[in-house]
This record gives C-alpha cells, structure tokens and sequence, in this order.
C-alpha cells in the first residue's frame, strides 16, 4: 500500500522559493481523501522563529514530531507537490483543538470574520 501524506501530520519539505536543499518543516492541512488522490498537497510552513500574530499558531516542542517550539505561518498556506515532502512525517498527528486553531488563523489569513 503506497502511503500519503496525512492531514494535521508535520513533514519535512522542500520548499520551491528556498535555497536548494534547505528543508523546513510544513502541517499537511488537505483532507486525506484529496492527499490520497491528488499529487499536491496543501500546507502551512512552519517556523523556529517565535513571532506572535493573528495567523500564527505556536506549536510546542515535540508537538507532532517537531524538534523544537515553532509557529504555524497560516498567511503562507501553499500547495507543494508530493515529492517535495518526506515520505514519513516527524511524528503524530496534531491534536484536534490545535488544528481548530490553524483553520481559524487560516481565515483570518484570507479575511474570514473569525471569533
């Protein structure tokens, strides 16, 4: 059975406008129906660099996997190919509340009224 990507998981990826090798990690945020049959994925890049903000979410450390404390960049939303992604995530899933949270800053991001 050929695995994908799996919605509220944490991969490494390779982001295109990056320079070419870096790797950072992104939160699948695509349902898994679409990741099983698509080739692209959309994704939130995730970064160390602890900014508060209205469309950023602070992961912990070990939070799914990641190494270290970190912020969802929920205004960067992207679709990345596939093959730009690990083929194992960091860790488990993020838990429910804390992707409620990325849906919310994701409209925020977009200029959806968010409570």
């Amino acid at each position: 059975m050929i695995e994908f990507p799996r919605r509220g998981h944490v991969y490494w990826v390779r982001v295109p406008d990056e320079p070419e090798g870096k790797k950072r990690p992104a939160l699948v945020v695509s349902s898994d129906v679409r990741n099983r049959l698509a080739t692209d994925v959309i994704v939130v890049p995730i970064s160390s660099v602890l900014r508060e903000a209205p469309t950023h979410v602070r992961l912990r450390a070990r939070e799914a996997g990641l190494p270290k404390s970190s912020m969802a960049k929920c205004e960067q939303i992207t679709t990345l190919r596939r093959d730009r992604l690990s083929t194992k995530s960091l860790g488990g899933t993020l838990s429910a509340s804390r992707m409620v949270q990325v849906e919310k800053a994701v409209l925020r991001a977009i200029g959806v009224p968010v409570i």
